[in-house]
């Protein structure tokens, strides 16, 4: 992605981290950046997932470079 100059984030849940860091490191793209949601989400309620994502939303977006 940085090659075609685009922005690009990893979402990703906290238990995933070390791995998202590891292979963007291998990848070269040290730079990746990430928004980390709470692990786990899968055994989570619906509207529990709902509400994470509409708060994790904004940082997303600014991650992104959109302005809100």
């Amino acid at each position: 992605m940085a090659a075609q100059d685009k922005t690009a984030v990893a979402v990703v849940t906290e238990e995933f981290v070390p791995l998202a860091e590891i292979m963007a490191r291998n990848l070269e793209r040290s730079g990746l950046r990430l928004c980390v949601l709470p692990y786990p989400l899968d055994t989570r309620p619906e509207p529990e997932v709902r509400q994470i994502a509409h708060d994790f939303w904004p940082s997303l977006m600014d991650s992104l470079g959109v302005p809100s």
